[in-house]
């Protein structure tokens, strides 16, 4: 890519997507950072390739910029001098403070916005994914543009910022990771053990009984498995996840739910169905004439499953 081994490198934009180096050195950085201009800066040292998006820089080149960084990784990497450099993308007023340490400056305050801003700010990768996604489904209604839409390349990393929200000065803004997304679905088994003990371990109020449980997208209900010890069949309750599940809508009367929710992690770990206990007619007389009410568990019969429990 260059006759000299350089460490150090920074490239303007154009319009026409074409780059022009720049002959600066890192410690007058600052001054070109300008507002309008999105610039390409290589830190081959730190394997990063830095794409620096000024807050009123135009659309055009924000769009291409990604492009561009990536032509330049190749190059890069064809030189057997160089490394792979993974590309890490920058906005004016929401600097990683990766970035900030790597050339000892200061965030940029933006003080002006481009209106669709929204468009070509960078966000998390999850949401530009299901933007795309949803972009594709509505193809049918009418055409749908916007340049966050056509980079779909993993090799970019993102600084994000969330829509509507106010910037907090100083303050790295995290990415969300597909690891993230998956917690947010639904829970591990390992995870859905721990809630299911802890919330069996929890008394019911007076005259109710527990129903079913919902941990994440799954149904639990009591299961009698029986075992034989030593010539004689004892019956254990355990709670398993339901694998038919009935169809449709079901309403539940009688019933109280209890919802028990993580303040910690801001999640509804789970949902306890309790069911009312029925009252059960008693006769108080041999000829049957009187009997009263009383409140008494009417147990549903549960399904008995031989155990491979053993002694």
């Amino acid at each position: 890519m260059t006759e000299v081994y350089e460490v150090f490198m920074v490239y303007d934009l154009e319009n026409t997507g074409e780059r022009k180096k720049l002959e600066i050195t890192q410690e007058n950085l600052k001054s070109f950072l300008n507002p309008e201009q999105v610039l390409i800066i290589v830190r081959e040292d730190l394997r990063r390739i830095f794409i620096w998006k000024g807050s009123k820089s135009p659309v055009r080149k924000r769009f291409i910029s990604s492009k561009v960084a990536q032509q330049i990784q190749k190059e890069l990497i064809t030189d057997s001098r160089y490394h792979r450099c993974k590309i890490v993308s920058i906005d004016q007023g929401d600097e990683l403070q990766e970035f900030l340490n790597a050339f000892k400056l200061e965030s940029m305050e933006a003080t002006e916005k481009l209106p669709d801003m929204r468009y070509i700010r960078n966000i998390e990768r999850e949401r530009m994914n299901e933007a795309q996604k949803l972009a594709k489904e509505k193809s049918s209604e009418g055409e749908y543009f916007s340049p966050l839409l056509e980079d779909t390349t993993d090799d970019v990393v993102m600084s994000s910022i969330r829509i509507g929200s106010s910037q907090q000065k100083g303050k790295t803004q995290l990415l969300m990771k597909p690891t993230s997304i998956k917690k947010i679905m639904g829970l591990s088994n390992e995870e859905k053990e721990q809630i299911k003990e802890r919330i069996l371990k929890k008394g019911v109020p007076m005259n109710y009984e527990r129903q079913n449980l919902i941990l994440g997208h799954s149904l639990y209900g009591a299961v009698s498995k029986v075992t034989e010890v030593l010539g004689k069949s004892v019956a254990d309750i355990v709670w398993e996840e339901i694998k038919n599940l009935p169809k449709g809508i079901i309403e539940l009367d009688n019933n109280k739910l209890r919802v028990y929710i993580d303040h910690n992690k801001g999640i509804v770990e789970g949902v306890e169905v309790l069911k009312k206990k029925e009252s059960i007619e008693i006769t108080t007389s041999k000829n049957n004439t009187e009997s009263i009410k009383v409140n008494a568990t009417k147990r549903r019969e549960l399904p008995k499953i031989p155990s491979n429990k053993t002694e």
